[in-house]
């Protein structure tokens, strides 16, 4: 029996979307026993999440106090934190998954009882650590969210190494709750055949909220046109939201903001037809409980991470070139709330709900610096959002779609680049204006084939030298000097393969990743860590090559089709949506 720790000290969101990879563990081992070490203040979601065997809470707030307060000594917090790792040490454990950025979840990690250890941990020295190739790439998305093609729940799958037959978040809603929820919606005046769209108002930051009074539009607009009722969800803190939302609308919702616990949301949520919502726990909460969601995306919100996961799902954000805004970015005008209009809402709600099959192109004000994405599992098994809103193919899209093919290609071969991965490529590439109009991005394109195959060479280079060590270090009579000089010229590659980051944005993920790669490196025998640093140049060797090899040719066949004429282009124009 496999015995298996995943650490997720985040939000209760990222807690729902752990339950793909918990589902998928427990698939590929079966009998396998999960233990799940969470933040205390999030404890209670995971009543609902039956892939748990044993559940273990560490109260981050309480310590984070404890750290400020002076009436704590040092010894004392020493000796909290010290009966908390020998209850984790404890235990043995087979694997042991750590998907939390935090220093604290990497320290606990490092004093862990286990055969393997994935994610972020310390060293014997002090130094950070991180384990798992797909646990690097995790840690690289922050700085390249603009190029990252993979759903966070997809990113927790990889690292566990495992797919799941569960393509969905999992919340199961007990008894108890679903008959208080009934009993709520009968003292409320809602019977079995009203049709109930849930509004979240809130969310877990201010910035990332829609305008009430976009919300109270729509509600009367929904009202009006599809006859159902309105209920507002959220926590206590947001009553002043739906307080508002009332003083505004010409329609009475059921409010149930600060009213119920969170097995009762989730079962309220349950029975919503649709879910339209900011960025929030909630959100994953109706996904779980298979209720389809309408994420309406604003700030630094990156959907494509943490946007609703599965099937038939949508998402609106404002189509701009500031959109979605860096984490440390404060805008003092928020034009991408005031771009997306109730009505462009209404139209996502309306085929959401399988009341119409496709927006209307009729008035393209609505749609003009809006795009709107419907979520899909893709032929890979993964999660991703197609675009319903022709607009021209832009560089970091480019580069997005072309990362998606090369993080999933395997680097034991090059078997899977044949024809397949072109054409795949089209096809995602279709959902945009037609190649007639790809010439442009060609050109811009085109500019970086220099710098990814400068960065082949580089690695190249990178694997040459560290086999040259490799060969110096098995020797008898080890050459002190000769490896003076490899270590040196090692030394000149990587800055080289780290100053390529820098000025080339889009190869950016891979000097990052590379850059992960070699602090993860251990070990003191020269021996063992040059094998493994040729391992490394080997990896980002192949991966710059593929890159390669795919912009090369989508370069070449975006010029030829451009240059074939409009006979040739027709192909590029099926969409749901053409109002560009």
């Amino acid at each position: 029996m496999q015995e298996i720790l995943i650490i997720n000290l985040t939000r209760m969101g990222d807690l729902l979307q752990t339950t793909p990879l918990m589902a998928g563990l427990k698939e590929h081992y079966p009998g396998s026993r999960i233990t799940l070490l969470v933040n205390t203040a999030f404890f209670e979601i995971c009543n609902g999440i039956p892939y748990i065997d044993e559940l273990i809470d560490f109260d981050m707030n309480d310590y984070r106090n404890r750290l400020t307060e002076k009436k704590h000594s040092l010894v004392e917090n020493y000796k909290y934190l010290e009966d908390f790792i020998s209850l984790l040490g404890g235990r043995e454990y087979d694997l042991a998954i750590n998907i939390t950025h935090s220093p604290i979840s990497a320290l606990l990690t490092s004093f862990l009882n286990a055969a393997e250890v994935r994610g972020f941990t310390i060293d014997s020295e002090g130094h950070r650590v991180i384990k798992h190739p797909w646990m690097r790439y995790f840690f690289n998305v922050i700085p390249n969210r603009i190029y990252n093609p993979f759903h966070l729940v997809d990113m927790y799958l990889k690292i566990g190494g495992v797919k799941s037959e569960i393509k969905e978040l999992t919340y199961s809603v007990s008894e108890r709750d679903d008959a208080r929820a009934s009993a709520l919606l009968t003292n409320a005046g809602i019977s079995k055949g009203d049709v109930l769209i849930g509004f979240h108002l809130g969310a877990s930051n201010s910035e990332k909220t829609w305008p009430v009074s976009s919300y109270a539009r729509l509600a009367e607009m929904i009202v009006e046109t599809l006859g159902a009722k309105i209920v507002l969800f959220g926590t206590e803190g947001e009553r002043t939201l739906s307080e508002q939302f009332e003083e505004i609308a010409s329609v009475t919702p059921l409010n149930l903001v600060g009213r119920t616990s969170l097995g009762e949301l989730a079962a309220l949520l349950g029975r919503c037809g649709l879910f339209i919502s900011n960025d929030t726990g909630p959100l994953h909460i109706a996904t779980s409980v298979g209720t389809r969601v309408l994420d309406i995306s604003t700030a630094n919100v990156h959907f494509m991470e943490t946007g609703p996961y599965g099937e038939g799902h949508y998402v609106i954000q404002a189509d701009l070139a500031c959109s979605p805004c860096g984490f440390d970015v404060r805008c003092n005008d928020m034009v991408c709330k005031s771009h997306i209009q109730p009505s462009a809402v209404l139209e996502v709600a309306r085929i959401a709900l399988n009341q119409d099959s496709e927006p209307s192109g009729s008035d393209a004000a609505r749609w003009e610096n809006v795009q709107v994405y419907r979520s899909r599992i893709k032929e890979d098994g993964y999660l991703d959002y197609a675009p319903l809103v022709r607009r021209p193919l832009d560089n970091k899209t480019f580069y997005r779609i072309l990362y998606r093919h090369v993080w999933n290609m395997e680097t034991d071969g090059q078997e899977r680049m044949g024809e397949e991965i072109y054409e795949n490529i089209m096809d995602e590439m279709n959902a945009y204006d037609s190649f007639c109009d790809f010439h442009e991005t060609a050109l811009s394109i085109e500019a970086d084939v220099d710098s990814l195959k400068k960065l082949v060479n580089l690695s190249g280079q990178g694997m040459e030298q560290t086999g040259r060590i490799f060969r110096e270090s098995e020797k008898k009579d080890i050459n002190i000097e000769a490896l003076k000089v490899l270590l040196g010229k090692v030394e000149s590659i990587d800055a080289a393969i780290e100053l390529a980051g820098h000025t080339n944005p889009c190869l950016r993920p891979f000097v990052v990743i590379f850059k992960y790669s070699k602090e993860a490196l251990e070990g003191n025998d020269l021996s063992e860590v040059s094998e493994a640093s040729h391992a490394m140049y080997r990896e980002l060797n192949l991966r710059a090559d593929m890159m390669h090899q795919l912009t090369d040719r989508i370069i070449a066949l975006m010029k030829s089709t451009s240059e074939g004429g409009a006979g040739e282009c027709a192909g590029g124009q099926a969409g749901i949506l053409n109002v560009c």
